[in-house]
């Protein structure tokens, strides 16, 4: 049996997606409409996502050349880099304005396009709901990262885990003690 095709939005979905998360992200430091998060969840498709999700980069460092230069001294020219990234696990993933958004059913993941996951400071959140699926909360991506370098080698192995912490609260809501 042939599977059905996967769900589309339309260009003014879109719009009105993205429209919605500027508000939820921009519009005030501490709270967000819940009207403004029930849309989005409305319109994104729902997609299931598998228990374990992992995402890799690796990098690699080219082979370099040091030496001296007549009238300059010590040089040295580093070599291209390669980088080679995936995932395992992730589920469909929506492309809305400058925004990436998954409907997790409980969450919405939503990553800025322009940001760089593997950055300093990615631009991630996620978008929480309770079990009536009323909006509840909003948390931010806070990366923590774990390098293991190979002694005596130029190789590193970079471990990337993510953390949600708490940034704004659905209209009226309050952070419930323990949970912030």
């Amino acid at each position: 049996m042939p599977t059905p095709p996967a769900p589309s939005l339309s260009i003014d979905d879109r719009l009105v997606i993205a429209a919605a998360l500027d508000r939820i992200l921009y519009d005030d430091p501490d709270r967000f409409l819940p009207e403004d998060a029930r849309t989005v969840r409305r319109l994104i498709p729902h997609s299931r996502s598998s228990w374990l999700r992992l995402g890799f980069r690796a990098e690699r460092q080219g082979s370099s050349m040091k030496g001296e230069a007549a009238g300059v001294g010590d040089v040295r020219m580093e070599g291209d880099k390669s980088v080679v990234e995936g995932n395992l696990g992730e589920s469909t993933v929506w492309r809305c304005g400058q925004y990436k958004i998954a409907n997790h059913g409980g969450d919405l993941e939503i990553w800025q396009v322009m940001s760089d996951e593997f950055a300093q400071e990615p631009k991630g959140a996620r978008l929480e709901f309770d079990a009536a699926g009323r909006p509840e909360r909003l948390t931010f991506f806070q990366p923590r990262d774990i390098e293991l370098r190979i002694p005596f080698t130029s190789f590193a192995v970079g471990v990337r885990l993510g953390g949600w912490q708490p940034w704004k609260w659905a209209g009226d809501a309050t952070p419930a003690a323990g949970s912030a």
